[in-house]
């Protein structure tokens, strides 16, 4: 695994032909729950009355998985078939979608419903993101990681761009609600997808040891490997105070445009659209930037450039709403670039056998904020109006993004790869004795 980002290596041409299947499934799947997404706020806010403290907690019941089972999760998922993990994970996602248009038709969907459903769709997603580095390690080469990660990062993108526009024309002309069995539809066409996946078995040296720890020391070792090692370290603790300010924004921002602008519901998807089409560029140029700025510069400059988001507060009814889709477009190319680089980087810098042990304890530290940024912006919105509301969660994130030039990478071109990792990491590597 010892792939350098910046090398002028040439990759094969052409992705493996399971990689593609992989995917494509996590495509359609990736379109239909970001259609979801904006059919249940739009559900939620349209047709249930919901105010900004339900829309709060909405958010919070899709997040609140990984303050609950992030970490048991990715000591499980190093141990179980990643891709059997992620096939069980569709399969009850996709019964949990299905549940929305089925208790519209019978008249008892209700908020509580909702919010049940988002909380076991939320869980579902906690193990399969747990689960899904170890099988992208499995069916593509080293020198390919970056083109695959690229790709799956531009396909989520993409599905932001379609999935709310998309929501917003299927609310207005049947239901959000029916619009739900979409995504129903989707998990069950990814998980399909992963049963035609035949990935390459992996016996890794430590193999034996992993089996013989106890279930509390496989999390121990992951959150040990994050907290010791400066890097990582700093980049989960900057991805939850982020994604604590961006919570606000995905919470309100609905709300914001409704009953702030004015915005009719398919032009309310349409603008949420924008800022995909900037996650798509950035997940498409993420490794060339790596590669002309360096895996630490290009980063730097890219927490920068999502400052942009403040302008969404310069958003004014009518064609001030375009302060709004520069702010979202810009700010989403520079995270989608950068998260490109840095989880390319991570497969290269952990040992396999603890990727999903890693990958969760991270994404624990930056999902669990979520649940209460969404309470917060909710409570604050309620308060102080979503304005308002929006400007403190912004800044918030703003001022994340601003600790990049002065933390660990200040003075580095590039971050460090393998095969000089850190200590904490060889220690964790090696087999318990």
């Amino acid at each position: 695994m010892g792939q350098n980002l910046n090398r002028e290596r040439r990759a094969s041409p052409r992705l493996p032909r399971a990689f593609q299947v992989l995917w494509f499934g996590e495509a359609v799947s990736l379109f239909g729950t970001a259609t979801t997404a904006t059919l249940l706020s739009l559900l939620a806010a349209t047709q249930l009355d919901a105010g900004p403290g339900w829309m709060g907690i909405l958010a919070a019941a899709s997040w609140s998985p990984w303050l609950i089972l992030g970490l048991p999760a990715g000591a499980l998922a190093d141990r179980w078939p990643p891709r059997t993990t992620m096939i069980a994970s569709d399969v009850v996602a996709a019964t949990a979608a299905a549940t929305v248009p089925l208790l519209w038709v019978t008249g008892t969907l209700s908020l509580a419903a909702l919010v049940a459903v988002a909380f076991v769709i939320g869980s579902c997603a906690v193990l399969f993101r747990a689960a899904l580095p170890r099988l992208v390690t499995r069916v593509v080469d080293a020198d390919q990681l970056a083109t695959a990660n690229s790709m799956l990062y531009a396909t989520e993108s993409a599905s932001t761009i379609v999935g709310p526009g998309l929501a917003g024309l299927i609310a207005q002309a049947v239901s959000a609600a029916l619009g739900v069995l979409l995504d129903a539809i989707s998990f069950l066409i990814s998980a399909a997808c992963l049963a035609r996946i035949r990935p390459a078995s992996r016996a890794p040296d430590h193999a034996l040891a992993v089996l013989e720890e106890s279930f509390i020391q496989r999390i121990r070792a992951g959150v040990t490997v994050v907290a010791r090692d400066r890097y990582l370290r700093y980049f989960a603790g900057l991805a939850a105070v982020q994604n604590f300010g961006l919570t606000g924004l995905l919470t309100l921002q609905v709300l914001f445009l409704v009953d702030e602008l004015a915005a009719p519901q398919a032009v309310t998807g349409l603008v949420l659209a924008t800022g995909g089409v900037g996650g798509v560029i950035g997940g498409l140029l993420g490794p060339h930037i790596a590669r002309r700025l360096g895996t630490a510069r290009g980063p730097i400059t890219l927490q920068l450039t999502s400052c942009s988001c403040l302008l969404v507060l310069l958003a004014d009814p009518g064609a001030g709403v375009a302060w709004m889709v520069a702010g979202l477009l810009l700010c989403e190319f520079a995270i989608v670039a950068d998260n490109v680089i840095r989880s390319t980087w991570r497969l290269t810098y952990v040992p396999d056998h603890l990727q999903a042990r890693v990958s969760t304890t991270i994404q624990m530290l930056a999902f669990a904020a979520m649940p209460a940024s969404g309470l917060a912006s909710g409570w604050l919105g309620q308060q102080l109006g979503i304005r308002t509301a929006l400007a403190i969660m912004l800044g918030i994130y703003v001022t994340g993004a601003l600790t990049m030039p002065f933390g660990p990478l200040k003075g580095r071109r590039d971050l460090p790869t393998p095969p000089r990792p850190s200590r904490v990491l060889e220690r964790t590597a090696s087999p318990a004795r």
